[in-house]
């Protein structure tokens, strides 16, 4: 666990296993805010014990869930007795998708985990008046995904919904995404805190990733000079959005994101996808010709 004090009353913790993952902390005027849990009640005594030897106590503890990923809230159970924040959505979802989870990705639990949702919901935002801490709906990465500013030190933290190098789309709803990602530059932040990327000190990450999104809408990306990483996420986010047209019956706007899919898979040297890929793109063919 690396720990990183961040302005006047802010402790960022990063975790690296099974990939880098932060938490962060908040010392408010009355609360103690508590963003994100992780993987598990292992990680989080570790992060109690740190707060108390600096001498972070005493105060009610609030949680706040930034999204319903699973890596993100597993470490709730250890604030049954505490408010636990999220936006509506995110307790529907980590209803819907928590125990399927808790088994696809036992591997990554950190000590016994036991199921716990939020307690108090939200629809646009919340804000704690006293602490000038705010909590709001900024959906992007999912539908539910939220995130937080702190007024005083002037951190914005943003969830999943910046990544590095790309946005990861997991729901085609890229005009919500941008809509969200240009409300953040408005934001009078000095630091950007995202849940799985180092500390920042600028906007930097969120205008490409902004524009990143702004030509994957318009259909106007430029692969030339993109990273084996950079493909390999535009790829799953072309299929993403493929599927998602496919099934609402968009066929013809789903077949271009799946022929530009197969040909970064060829740029990859990927054989046996393409293959499966040109497989499936045949068969879209053979529909649109019915």
């Amino acid at each position: 666990m690396k720990t990183q004090k961040v302005g006047g009353r802010g402790f960022l913790f990063t975790f690296d296993d099974p990939y880098k993952t932060t938490m962060y902390v908040i010392n408010g005027n009355k609360h103690i805010f508590i963003c994100d849990t992780f993987l598990g009640p292992d990680p989080i005594a570790d992060v109690l014990k740190y707060l108390e030897d600096n001498g972070v106590s005493g105060k009610p503890i609030i949680v706040f869930n930034s999204h319903y990923d699973y890596d993100h809230y597993w470490g709730n159970q250890c604030f049954e007795n505490s408010m636990i924040l999220a936006h509506e959505l995110c307790k529907v979802k980590m209803e819907e998708e928590g125990e399927n989870d808790l088994k696809e990705f036992e591997s990554h639990k950190k000590g016994l985990v036991k199921l716990t949702l939020p307690s108090v919901l939200f629809r646009d935002k919340l804000v704690f008046v006293d602490d000038r801490v705010e909590f709001y709906h900024t959906p992007g990465h999912t539908e539910d995904s939220s995130s937080c500013f702190d007024h005083v030190d002037q951190v914005l933290l943003v969830g999943d919904n910046i990544e590095s190098p790309f946005p990861y789309l997991r729901i085609n709803n890229l005009n919500e995404y941008i809509k969200t990602l240009k409300e953040y530059l408005t934001r009078d932040a000095k630091i950007v805190i995202s849940g799985h990327d180092d500390l920042m000190e600028n906007f930097d990450l969120i205008k490409s990733n902004l524009e990143y999104l702004e030509k994957f809408a318009k259909g106007d990306i430029n692969r030339i000079g993109f990273t084996k990483k950079q493909r390999e996420i535009h790829y799953q986010n072309l299929t993403q959005i493929g599927e998602d047209l496919h099934k609402k019956g968009k066929t013809e706007a789903a077949l271009a994101y799946y022929v530009e899919a197969a040909q970064i898979l060829e740029e990859l040297e990927q054989t046996s996808r393409v293959d499966e890929l040109k497989g499936k793109i045949s068969k879209i063919i053979k529909e649109l010709k019915e």
